[in-house]
């Protein structure tokens, strides 16, 4: 698509009342705004929605690229997407809701509602266990064959709950943390034997009615959803159609659709204080869970993160979202009763990085663009120069490997990224913001690196 018709689909900003300090004036956070997103549509093929709102205002929206491709319609802020993991949070009010009303006690075991469970440490596990992720259940891959085979298939409900009552614990209950979609499931399926009626149902009564959120609901490969954006995935440096995954495996956990407008709407009944009692908030906005989470450092509340606030920090409550076709994020700042949503309908894009960046346009920090670099076919033979292990000078180490003709670069135990050429030494990456200057010797052996990531500079020398 060419920059003209990308500029014809990015959605000028509709309101320009920003409360005082989030940013520095109306007008030019609102063009910054939208030359990120235009920017990161070129770097790293962000296509989607960035919503902000405060005091139940809506202050930004923007979009950029398409809801298809293939049939060539643009993303509007009602554009559906799916939302992943965001998922989690409405699970856990569900479930908080139906401890107060009397349902259960978050204390209670999960053998309670599903008696054939026997296995003595399976009758340990409790509803609180589940949303903290302390359950000792893995996530989906503990699942035998699951990306393989099983998260393609169409389940019925029962085959699904066979398959995680098929899970081998990787803990005893409570003692350690360990992410599991899986254990969301399993609330969604105790909110049906209690209410006895689908989730589906639970969630359109209980939340999606009194909010009116008309594009919010429960997915299925059997439906259509009106609006809902096609899925779409980075591989590489090139843009897919996102493989299938069914969502039988994912309800309560990654199973639902919903719209920019939906999720802010949502985000502001969690801020203003009218709709859900405090002692619900409290629950699930207080750290029950401080050990890491899904590998995040922050603390876990029910179904949230909470990152508290300090020196160079707001406190937020946040969760992010990604399975194919989606990536996604959903935060909100308890202080300045602000909510900001960012949705995608490309998967593998960093949202964090995303959400970081547009914190910094709203609250008028110092930003600057990234840089959209140009990419330079290197000589043949030259590439097999740029590969080995570098190690910096805190031990950290830096692997640069070749798959084909593609250069990859992981940075400890984090994951591997495709890196680019922009000169014959000097690389980047699109997904991670990273610049690799590659220093040869006078023979022209590469011997160190110099690592160039968000103001901060590493030097590695090659093993």
């Amino acid at each position: 698509m060419n920059l003209h018709k990308i500029l014809t689909t990015v959605l000028a900003l509709m309101y320009f009342h920003c409360p005082r300090g989030y940013a520095q004036t109306e007008s030019a956070a609102a063009k910054l705004l939208h030359d990120y997103l235009i920017t990161q549509h070129q770097r790293m093929g962000f296509n989607g929605v960035v919503m902000v709102s405060a005091n139940n205002s809506l202050i930004y929206q923007d979009a950029v690229g398409m809801a298809s491709k293939e049939l060539d319609v643009p993303i509007t802020p009602q554009s559906v997407f799916r939302i992943a993991s965001i998922t989690k949070q409405f699970t856990a009010l569900l479930t908080v809701l139906a401890a107060k009303k009397g349902k259960f006690a978050l204390t209670d075991s999960l053998a309670g509602f599903f008696p054939e469970l026997t296995d003595p440490t399976w009758r340990k596990i409790t509803l609180h266990q589940l949303l903290t992720h302390t359950s000792g259940l893995p996530h989906n891959e503990g699942i035998v064959n699951y990306w393989s085979v099983k998260s393609f298939l169409p389940l019925s409900d029962k085959q699904a709950m066979a398959e995680i009552f098929d899970l081998k614990l990787l803990a005893e209950p409570g003692k350690e943390t360990h992410y599991s979609s899986p254990g969301y499931f399993l609330l969604a399926g105790v909110l049906e034997k209690v209410y006895q009626d689908t989730y589906a149902n639970i969630l359109a009564i209980k939340i999606g009615e009194p909010l009116r959120l008309s594009n919010t609901g429960v997915a299925s490969s059997r439906k259509m959803i009106p609006r809902l954006t096609s899925a779409y995935h980075m591989l590489g440096d090139c843009l897919i159609v996102a493989p299938n995954r069914d969502f039988s495996l994912m309800k309560g956990s990654g199973d639902l659709y919903a719209s920019a407008e939906d999720l802010t709407r949502w985000n502001s009944s969690l801020l203003d204080g009218t709709l859900w009692p405090g002692e619900i908030k409290e629950k699930l906005f207080s750290v029950q869970n401080p050990q890491p989470v899904n590998g995040r450092e922050d603390g876990y509340g029910y179904g949230w993160f909470i990152r508290p606030g300090g020196n160079r920090t707001r406190e937020a409550y946040y969760t992010g979202g990604g399975t194919f076709g989606c990536s996604a994020i959903s935060v909100i700042y308890p202080e300045e009763n602000m909510s900001i949503v960012i949705l995608s309908n490309v998967s593998a894009l960093p949202v964090d990085e995303l959400w970081k960046d547009v914190e910094k346009i709203v609250f008028g920090d110092d930003f600057e663009l990234p840089v959209v670099h140009q990419e330079k076919k290197l000589p043949a033979g030259h590439v097999g120069k740029i590969p080995g292990i570098y190690v910096g000078e805190n031990g950290m180490q830096l692997t640069i490997s070749l798959s084909g003709n593609q250069l990859y670069a992981k940075l400890g135990s984090n994951p591997a990224f495709e890196i680019y050429a922009e000169t014959l030494f000097q690389f980047y990456g699109k997904k991670v913001a990273v610049v690799l200057r590659f220093q040869p010797d006078k023979q022209g052996n590469v011997t160190r690196v110099e690592a160039d990531g968000k103001g901060q500079k590493f030097t590695f020398k090659k093993q």
